[in-house]
């Protein structure tokens, strides 16, 4: 791979963790690390929960 081709798969990584687009990524990594065996959620589920703590915790959004 060339290098231009390395900078926008690390700029669409980097971009992907401040939208928290790898939010869920994120989430399957922690469960593996920190809860061995515990089944994850479904990714949907997982949306839908943060969308609604979104909406419960004003807080966490900047709009």
């Amino acid at each position: 791979m060339n290098a231009l081709a390395v900078g926008l798969v690390k700029a669409g990584r980097y971009l992907k963790a401040v939208m928290g687009d790898n939010a869920y990524e994120v989430y399957l990594a922690h469960l593996a690390a920190a809860h061995p065996g515990t089944p994850p959620m479904l990714e949907r589920l997982f949306w839908r929960e943060r969308d609604d703590e979104q909406d419960r915790n004003l807080q966490c959004r900047c709009c």
